[in-house]
């Protein structure tokens, strides 16, 4: 199959600069956003380096060569030790992380690799399905029965992540498998999109746009930024199309997609959060 992708980052409506990164290389099947953390600059400096790492640690040899759950964890530990490395040499940067969300694409095969509340969705016909679980204090309250989703939706704490590049010594990202299909499109983002778009909002705009990816990716921003732009706002699309096919980010591509969702884990966190 053929990829094609399409990427968009923007301040938002309230915040002073961008702390987000992304990573889009629909000829390597590499895609990546990161929602840098600690203030100023600093949260670039951390989202910056985690997409740089994963740009040098995946742009290799192809899925085939090596286990790819391998060598989306080598990525991310790198990530981790680069943040790591520079608050040893810039004390200042002191408490900068980042969220991360990876996707690498080989034919029907697509790995996602996540660490914090940076998201993966699935749209495949007329439904919309969260592929990650977030890394969050809110959604182990979730789990643990003590908030409904709406009230997480709401409340004040839901951007507390429980993980995070350069919050340690130790990263555990969850990583899975999927099987996708001709028509896919699968939308990576920042928490300043989920936060203010639900997801039957999101799978609206999506299908607005006529599915052609630079549109999907600007119409969700301006409706997050419409809905208050609270945050940083970054999106990644990403879609795929059959062989005979050709896939272009500025327009539609491929047949409708079967409306049987796609199976994934359960979006609820892990234990080992």
């Amino acid at each position: 199959m053929i990829v094609a992708g399409a990427g968009l980052t923007d301040r938002g409506r309230l915040r002073p600069h961008n702390e987000d990164s992304l990573l889009v290389e629909a000829e390597r099947g590499l895609f990546a956003v990161a929602d840098g953390m600690g203030g100023h600059a600093a949260g670039e400096v951390a989202s910056h380096l985690a997409i740089e790492a994963v740009r040098a640690a995946l742009s290799g040899d192809p899925p085939a060569e090596r286990d790819m759950p391998s060598r989306l964890r080598d990525a991310i530990e790198e990530a981790n030790r680069r943040i790591a490395e520079q608050i040893e040499q810039q004390p200042e940067c002191r408490g900068m992380g980042t969220t991360l969300v990876v996707a690498v694409s080989d034919g029907p095969r697509c790995w996602i690799a996540h660490i914090g509340d940076s998201r993966a969705y699935l749209v495949r016909g007329d439904r919309i399905t969260q592929l990650t679980a977030d890394h969050s204090f809110v959604n182990e309250l979730v789990r643990l029965g003590m908030l409904s989703r709406e009230q997480a939706a709401r409340d004040p704490r839901r951007n507390v992540v429980t993980r995070a590049l350069g919050s340690g010594a130790m990263v555990v990202p969850e990583i899975h498998e999927y099987r996708v299909e001709p028509g896919d499109l699968m939308l990576l983002c920042s928490d300043g999109l989920n936060t203010m778009l639900a997801d039957e909002r999101i799978l609206a705009v999506v299908q607005e746009s006529g599915r052609a990816l630079e549109e999907v990716c600007a119409g969700l921003v301006a409706a997050a930024n419409a809905a208050g732009g609270e945050d940083n706002i970054s999106v990644v699309a990403i879609e795929w199309c059959g062989a005979g096919e050709t896939a272009d980010p500025s327009g539609p591509t491929g047949p409708t997609a079967a409306e049987e969702p796609l199976r994934g884990p359960d979006t609820e966190p892990t234990s080992e959060a």
